[in-house]
């Protein structure tokens, strides 16, 4: 339930060591680096003409290298794209290197630039083939329709006396254009080619100069205009020989440079080290343009927790030993960034308030209050102990195979975790793959006893209700606000109490809980109806804001009814599950083979219903989290911490011996 203590840090060293410090703050990753305010601006260091060039020169070169690389990623993933399942695109998907060799590739640029080379020799090839097929081929589609003509193709362009235009008619009309063409221009001549079944038959149309415009405007009535036939050597036949022959050789050297292409890809872990290697690089150059600086010394501010300072100290000093490092506590009007800090136990549930927004500094961390509530309903709401073992085991298992950090990390900790709540849950209701296994409750059936199974929802929302009005009690004490604990929380519990002994006395048929259900409810509604108003000096207005904040009453008892939803997950989960076994005991009436598709639904229903009720449990159970729960005491406006680190992009450093 806690928020980690952050601190305001200073760094002030000589401006010849800053590479070297930016170098380690990088390397720690502790600090969320601030920029600072400083006039006048002629103090930024990227305003002092000693650096401003060299800077800018520097970021100008790693700008450059990482369009180069980038460039042979992108070639790479043409040729074999690297696939990522649904898991390992949530948890990242980053290739894991060990510090040492990342450290190593990463340094050769020179290789990379090579490599890069290469890369735009074979695209600018490739590139230079794909633009001659696509011509050849334009070419080759002009031209078939005329391989059986005889002529050269330079000499169908007629001469002063003789015009020859090739078109191709619509066979259906093919007569009519004829006889069209013969009675506007008694000596223009139609030579039809072969047409073997096709919609157009080509034919060319011989006549006197004289007469082609004329010829031409019969056909253009019919939108039909002469066919262009590209510039080749020799007749039709031998153009598209030619051309054939071409394509199969462009077909021999596309796949020889694809070959070569292939070859590259075993630079693809060096690219991406580089990659990441210049792009942290590049980070570092960034700070440094915003770092405030004089001619000798230069300035660094962040945040950084508390329990990282002496680490952070300790690896400054160790290779600098002209550098001041001062820390604070944040001022009023500062807005510090935010680290849940919670026991490991606790630190999985964190994810569920990283989702929904990071606290306000100062104020509760509602983590460790929300792990126990979301526990049990993720429990109620999947309800078979199956699910469970089987939840517990692929979320175990994908947190071995498959490294994850930070929020993802969490979330699947967290699933494995709650996987145990279904299995308590599971064996309480006598619920195992439904009744696959017929084992009996521990307590009672759902299914059988549903009204039982509310009340106990009822039962435990409730107690979040009340958790939830004593963490905001608690944080007014906390800050000295004790009369608005007292009147604001404090009264909640004797009135909302007393209701709810009222209406079950009532039920029950129980006088004596009626009795001093109503006792409380009168002394909790006097107290409110007194002091809700207390704003107000005058006495009207303060009595009628005490009696309206009564009406609050109804949202407390809407919050109770939402814990309904978890019979209802519980309830569905179960049905379906028993739904699928009862289908799938019916084929064991077939002799012999009947197991076969038994075990086959057995496996497709489960797995579709623990799929569905997994996402649904989730889903339900942060909801009563974050309105019946956070609600009442949770003030959310907090960022969260982005320290200065080696954010990679293509390659996750690991420790020694993790990779």
């Amino acid at each position: 339930m806690a928020i980690a203590k952050m601190k305001k840090v200073s760094l002030v060293a000589p401006v010849s060591c800053a590479d070297g410090i930016i170098r380690v703050l990088q390397d720690v990753g502790v600090v969320e680096i601030e920029q600072t305010e400083i006039e006048p601006e002629e103090y930024s260091w990227c305003q002092l003409a000693e650096v401003r060039e060299d800077l800018g020169k520097k970021q100008e070169e790693l700008s450059r290298a990482l369009t180069e690389l980038k460039f042979c990623i992108d070639f790479f993933d043409r040729f074999e794209r690297i696939k990522k399942n649904m898991i390992e695109q949530f948890a990242g998907g980053k290739v894991y290197l060990a510090n040492s060799t990342f450290d190593d590739l990463g340094s050769r640029v020179e290789e990379a630039h090579t490599v890069y080379e290469e890369c735009r020799r074979l695209d600018e090839e490739l590139s230079t083939r794909s633009n001659e097929e696509a011509r050849l081929l334009d070419n080759y589609n002009q031209l078939i329709s005329w391989e059986w003509l005889d002529i050269p193709v330079s000499e169908l362009a007629g001469n002063n006396r003789i015009s020859i235009d090739l078109y191709e008619f619509p066979s259906r009309f093919y007569e009519d254009i004829v006889t069209e063409v013969k009675e506007s221009c008694p000596r223009a001549y139609v030579v039809p080619g072969p047409s073997s079944g096709s919609r157009y038959i080509p034919v060319i149309v011989i006549c006197l100069s004289e007469d082609r415009d004329e010829v031409r405007q019969v056909l253009s009535a019919r939108s039909i205009l002469p066919e262009l036939l590209p510039e080749v050597q020799g007749t039709p036949k031998d153009a598209i020989a030619t051309i054939e022959q071409r394509l199969s050789r462009i077909d021999q050297e596309v796949t020889e440079l694809k070959e070569q292409a292939k070859g590259l890809l075993k630079e693809r872990i060096k690219i991406y080290s580089v990659y990441d290697s210049v792009s942290l690089a590049f980070d570092r150059k960034a700070l440094a343009a915003e770092c405030p600086a004089t001619r000798t010394a230069f300035l660094i501010e962040g945040w950084a927790p508390l329990d990282a300072l002496p680490a952070l100290e300790k690896a400054v000093q160790a290779e600098y030993d002209l550098v001041h490092v001062e820390a604070r506590d944040p001022f009023e009007n500062e807005n510090p960034p935010v680290i849940l800090d919670n026991p490991a136990s606790v630190a999985p549930f964190e994810a569920v308030t990283e989702v929904y927004g990071m606290p306000r500094p100062g104020t509760l961390d509602p983590s460790f209050a929300a792990m126990p509530f979301f526990f049990i309903f993720f429990g109620m709401a999947l309800g078979d102990a199956g699910y469970g073992v089987i939840l517990s085991i692929v979320c175990l298992l994908l947190l071995r195979k498959i490294k994850m950090a930070g929020t993802a990390k969490k979330l699947f900790k967290m699933m494995a975790i709650c996987g145990a709540a279904c299995v308590l849950v599971g064996a309480v209701t006598g619920s195992w793959f439904g009744d696959l296994f017929g084992i009996a409750p521990i307590w009672f059936s759902p299914l059988d006893n549903p009204l039982l199974m509310l009340g106990v929802s009822f039962a435990l929302g409730l107690v979040q209700i009340y958790v939830g009005i004593g963490m905001r009690l608690y944080y007014n004490i906390r800050q000295g606000n004790l009369k608005e604990a007292i009147f604001d929380q404090g009264l909640w519990y004797p009135f909302l109490t007393g209701f709810l002994l009222l209406l079950g006395g009532s039920a029950l048929g129980n006088p004596a809980m009626s009795e001093v259900g109503k006792w409380l409810a009168i002394v909790g509604a006097g107290g409110l109806i007194v002091t809700q108003g207390r704003a107000h000096k005058n006495i009207i207005k303060r009595l009628g804001t005490g009696i309206l904040s009564l009406y609050d009453l109804t949202g407390y008892v809407s919050d109770i009814l939402s814990y309904s939803r978890l019979l209802a997950l519980g309830l569905a989960s179960s049905v379906i599950a028993m739904v699928v076994n009862d289908m799938a005991k019916r084929f064991l009436s077939i002799r012999f083979v009947g197991w076969i598709p038994m075990l086959m639904i057995l496996v497709i229903g489960h797995v579709f219903n623990l799929a569905i009720n997994v996402i649904g449990s989730y889903v339900h159970s942060s909801r009563l989290q974050y309105v019946e729960f956070y609600g009442k005491f949770f003030e959310g406006g907090g960022r969260r911490f982005r320290p200065f680190n080696k954010k990679t992009k293509y390659i996750e450093i690991v420790e020694e011996g993790e990779a």
